[in-house]
């Protein structure tokens, strides 16, 4: 006697294999570098240790001496001022004229930019992982675990005091070729090609 399966079972089983076949591979090594540095590779790294302009009294000697090691570095500008700042007189605060010093960057400086001191590019350094794609509605997703590393450091790097805890993402920077950041980004499959997942906002590498 022949057994016969449900109709249903077999239209799954039909669709299960159906959506098997359609699947698409999981990008391979070079997809992924080509995928990085379309993505990453070209974006410049930044760091902003202040907001600017800053205004500081000339009595503020710890933050005017901060700032003067950015103005030696020549990546800030300073100029003397005079700004209104509160102050307790005879008991209740008073807005009072005040001597000091306007830092501002410097937007001559080659390296200088309104989003701060460039410091590099990422650069990928070794895929460690791709998972398998996995699908979620219409649409393909994989998870790659990686690690890269910051080129095209600038020479004004040598001038600054990398052990200055202010400083961290410099010196993480720095030593990033021979201790690589890891990062775990994600690529979604559409249009037939493998492309980074940004419909839920940015992948920050940090």
């Amino acid at each position: 006697m022949k057994t016969r399966l449900p109709i249903g079972l077999i239209l799954t089983l039909i669709m299960s294999v159906a959506c098997w076949a359609q699947a698409p591979k999981a990008p391979d090594e070079k997809q992924v570098r080509h995928i990085f540095n379309n993505d990453y590779g070209q974006r410049l790294l930044f760091f902003k240790p202040f907001e600017f302009p800053q205004e500081v009294e000339r009595i503020h000697k710890a933050m005017v001496g901060s700032l003067d090691k950015w103005v030696k570095v020549g990546l800030v500008t300073k100029k003397k001022s005079r700004f209104l700042a509160e102050k307790i007189m005879y008991g209740e605060p008073r807005m009072v004229s005040v001597g000091g010093f306007e830092y501002n960057l410097n937007q001559d400086n080659m390296w200088v930019s309104d989003q701060g001191f460039f410091y590099g590019r990422p650069n990928l350094k070794q895929v460690f992982e791709v998972s398998p794609p996995s699908q979620r509605e219409e649409d393909y997703f994989c998870e790659v675990y990686l690690s890269w590393y910051v080129v095209d450091i600038p020479d004004w790097l040598a001038k600054v005091n990398l052990n200055d805890r202010k400083n961290r993402p410099l010196k993480r920077a720095k030593e990033s070729e021979k201790r690589p950041f890891e990062k775990r980004i994600y690529f979604i499959y559409r249009d037939k090609r493998w492309r980074l997942w940004t419909e839920k906002g940015r992948q920050d590498l940090f």
